[in-house]
């Protein structure tokens, strides 16, 4: 087995068992921290596949295009059955506690299911670019481009709901929340 399969595979292990414990916790909420991730993400594994050398083929493209495709889909999937709840009261959370938060989140056990899912896809999808010989897409970088996808669609839709769910009528908390 050659060694960056088992670099990938550790990978994998230490960003799944982060984000399954990330699930099943409530987390406080800031929406536009929750892009940073994804960003982060993308640009590593973009710098990451751009240094793949080799033959860029129609199968490459195909395959990388179906994980990120199932990526966005599930983090999509993720961001829709969040659950979310106001907190009593703003509260400061990160570095310096420079966020402020009204909501917490969790997707609970589904969310770590979900997760499953998308690397069992990006294994099952790894397998078969290796089999093929398409270098680009079993990449390491991809790994990368994958959870951006995926954390992506999660903050997207999230946030789509985070905002309505603040605009709609809860006058008693929402007015002693904004006082």
């Amino acid at each position: 087995m050659p060694v960056h399969y088992l670099f990938d595979a550790v990978l994998v292990v230490a960003v799944l068992g982060v984000m399954c414990y990330r699930q099943t916790t409530w987390r406080p909420v800031e929406v536009s921290q929750m892009w940073r991730m994804p960003i982060i993400l993308g640009i590593v594994g973009l710098v990451m596949v751009s240094q793949t050398s080799g033959r860029v083929g129609t199968l490459d493209v195909a395959l990388i295009a179906i994980e990120l495709v199932v990526s966005l889909a599930i983090g999509a999937w993720m961001g829709a059955i969040a659950h979310f709840r106001r907190l009593p009261e703003p509260v400061a959370f990160g570095k310096d506690d420079r966020y402020l938060a009204e909501y917490e989140s969790r997707t609970s056990a589904w969310g770590s299911a979900l997760w499953l899912l998308m690397i069992a896809t990006r294994i099952g999808l790894a397998v078969v670019a290796h089999l093929t010989g398409a270098q680009l897409a079993a990449s390491t970088g991809l790994i990368l481009l994958a959870f951006a996808a995926n954390r992506a669609g999660r903050t997207f839709v999230f946030a789509g709901r985070l905002t309505r769910h603040a605009a709609s009528p809860m006058p008693q908390l929402h007015d002693t929340l904004r006082s």
